[in-house]
């Protein structure tokens, strides 16, 4: 069974508890953020924190907990569960409020750990389905638990196809990013990725890196038109890493399979994964 963080206590998963009169439950008042470990240590676990810390900052919920505390939190939290790979989930919930609306700044702190699952292996070997949707996040750089236009996205997006794995939300022409990834394109001998407007991926930042480092590619808005044009699509995320497109809505996008540019990309992202692990260093 899984041992979660609640607010102070180490408790079983089916003990957790929070009352029914937080603000995350009344009024969808929160953030969280997600990593994954590997080789048991958490994913640039200080760029997370970082980013909780932002999200709350963004949208004036109290987070009075420091990143060397959060941090410590989380490693205990992996350290109850043993488990081989974990995802991690952390929350801040809006707390108690005055008559259930407005926060009084006793926010609540959540850490779930659980197994990590690998995504199906035939998403990177054959190639996975999008499906674009005119939607644009209010403010787009905080990972707030509001996820209603996201989770409706998502299922007209299967009515669709039942095959797509991703809603892509497009405004006025303009690509921005997946409801729990973000894209890029490969086109012209250069990668492309939208460069404003977007929750601020880690795994984008990493690969945004790799990508400079190489000088193949441009940060800019990334039309509609461009994205169905592409030679080559990935999405990028923590549980997805980085992940071969092949349709979007019912355009194929180059040859139908993944590209050379995406297998060696995925190459590139293994080895740093690989060296993160043998580094035994939390950052």
């Amino acid at each position: 069974m899984c041992v979660f963080y609640i607010n102070g206590e180490y408790v079983n998963a089916a003990d957790a508890r929070i009352p029914t009169t937080d603000l995350a439950i009344l009024r969808g008042y929160g953030v969280f953020d997600f990593l994954r470990t590997y080789a048991g240590l958490p994913f640039h676990l200080g760029a997370h924190l970082q980013r909780l810390h932002h999200s709350a900052a963004l949208i004036n919920l109290a987070c009075p907990w420091d990143i060397e505390t959060l941090g410590d939190i989380v490693l205990e939290t992996i350290k109850r569960n043993g488990f081989p790979e974990s995802n991690i989930r952390i929350v801040v919930t809006g707390g108690e409020g005055e008559g259930g609306f407005l926060p009084r700044g006793d926010s609540r702190l959540l850490v779930m750990v659980t197994p990590w699952e690998a995504p199906p292996g035939w998403w990177y070997e054959d190639g996975a389905h999008v499906v674009t949707t005119e939607l644009h996040r209010h403010l787009p750089e905080a990972k707030t638990i509001h996820y209603i236009p996201a989770i409706m996205a998502q299922t007209s997006a299967n009515g669709r196809d039942p095959k797509a794995i991703e809603a892509i939300y497009v405004t006025n022409g303009i690509i921005s990013e997946g409801t729990r990834s973000n894209t890029f394109i490969f086109k012209g001998g250069r990668w492309v990725t939208p460069a404003a407007g977007l929750l601020l991926g880690i795994t984008r930042a990493e690969v945004i890196k790799l990508l400079e480092a190489e000088g193949s590619l441009e940060l800019r808005d990334v039309s509609l038109d461009e994205y169905y044009a592409a030679d080559e699509v990935i999405l990028t995320s923590s549980t997805k890493e980085i992940l071969p497109v092949v349709k979007v809505d019912d355009v194929t996008i180059g040859d139908g399979a993944p590209g050379e540019m995406t297998k060696g990309l995925m190459r590139q992202w293994r080895e740093l994964t690989d060296a993160y692990a043998a580094a035994r260093v939390i950052r």
